[in-house]
C-alpha cells in the first residue's frame, strides 16, 4: 500500500528539490567533514531515507542518534545496515520540497510544502473512491512552532493547524482536505 501512495514521482520531486537546496546553501552551512563529502542524493538513497523515517515512527527513541546506537539494549540493526548516521543527517539537513527562489509575496503560507500537499491529495483521490455516507469534519494538527495561521483552542489542543476534511463515515478515509 505504501508504494501505491509514495510513488516514483514523489521520490523524484523530493530528491531534485533536496539536491537543489543543498547546492544553493552549501556556502551558508558550516564546513564540516559531512558537508565536504556531499554528493547529490540518488533516488535509491532517498527511498532508503524515507523508509528510515517511516520506521522511526514505529519505534520511538528519545534522540535521533539512538536509532544508530551500538548499545545492544537499544540498538535497531536495520538502521546502520541501511544507511550511515552521518549520511542520514546530511540528507536530513538538505531535505526540501520546493525551490525557495520561486517564492513570491503572493505564493501563500503553504508554499514550501504545497507540491507535497498537492501530490498527496491527488494520490489519495486516485487510490480510493468513497462509497457513501460522507461527512464534513474538522481536526487540529498539534503545532507549537511559529505559524501565522495556527489556531488556539484552550479546551482541546491548545495550538495547532485547523484542517477541514471530507471523510467517509464507515472507514474514516479522508477523501479531501483543506488547510
Amino acid at each position: 500500500m505504501v508504494s501505491s501512495i509514495i510513488g516514483d514521482n514523489f521520490i523524484l520531486l523530493v530528491t531534485e528539490q533536496s539536491n537543489l537546496y543543498c547546492s544553493q546553501n552549501a556556502e551558508k552551512w558550516k564546513v564540516s567533514p559531512k558537508t565536504l563529502k556531499w554528493s547529490n542524493i540518488t533516488l535509491e538513497e532517498m527511498r532508503k531515507f524515507l523508509v528510515l523515517i517511516i520506521l522511526m515512527g514505529q519505534g520511538r527513541k528519545e534522540n535521533m542518534r539512538d536509532y544508530w546506537s551500538t548499545d545492544p539494549t537499544i540498538s535497531i540493526p536495520i538502521f546502520p545496515r541501511t544507511m550511515s548516521r552521518n549520511h542520514f543527517e546530511s540528507i536530513w539537513q538538505a531535505w526540501h520540497f520546493s525551490d525557495n527562489r520561486q517564492q513570491t509575496q503572493d505564493s501563500g503560507q503553504l508554499f514550501k510544502i504545497w507540491s507535497v500537499y498537492e501530490y498527496f491529495v491527488q494520490k489519495f483521490r486516485s487510490v480510493y473512491s468513497p462509497k457513501q455516507e460522507l461527512s464534513l469534519d474538522e481536526a487540529v494538527i498539534p503545532w507549537r512552532g511559529r505559524l501565522k495561521f495556527r489556531t488556539y483552542n484552550p479546551g482541546k489542543i491548545k495550538h495547532g493547524v485547523l484542517v477541514r476534511m471530507v471523510c467517509e463515515a464507515v472507514s474514516g478515509y479522508i477523501c479531501n482536505r483543506e488547510i
